[in-house]
């Protein structure tokens, strides 16, 4: 599939995904991460990438980009970890709301 339609969602998640520092602190805070043998696009940073190279066309949507969209637990621990360094995002929020966007454009685009 092609580049993502451009919506108002997915315009405010990627200003909100231009805010993360890259600092990546929040790597070691996911437990997938841990058990994925520290896949980089298993960690909550790597996931927010996928999600910025998905909404900006870079990456076309498949099974293989979106799987670790859909392997985020939700658990917050990236979220916490990102508040207790100071820069505030809500890292679990902007996965869950990325999903959501992808979703409905798999959605749009297979006719449902």
């Amino acid at each position: 599939m092609d580049v993502m339609e451009k919506n108002e969602a997915a315009s405010e998640l990627l200003s909100e995904l231009s805010k993360c520092r890259r600092c990546r602190f929040c790597f070691d805070a996911c437990p997938v991460y841990e058990v994925s043998e520290r896949v980089e696009t298993m960690s909550a940073y790597g996931r927010l990438q996928v999600l910025r190279l998905l909404l900006t066309g870079v990456l076309n949507i498949d099974d293989t980009t979106v799987y670790p969209l859909y392997t985020c637990l939700q658990c917050g621990n990236c979220t916490l970890v990102c508040k207790a360094k100071g820069q505030n995002l809500e890292v679990a929020e902007l996965i869950r709301a990325g999903k959501s966007i992808v979703t409905s454009n798999l959605l749009k685009r297979s006719g449902k």
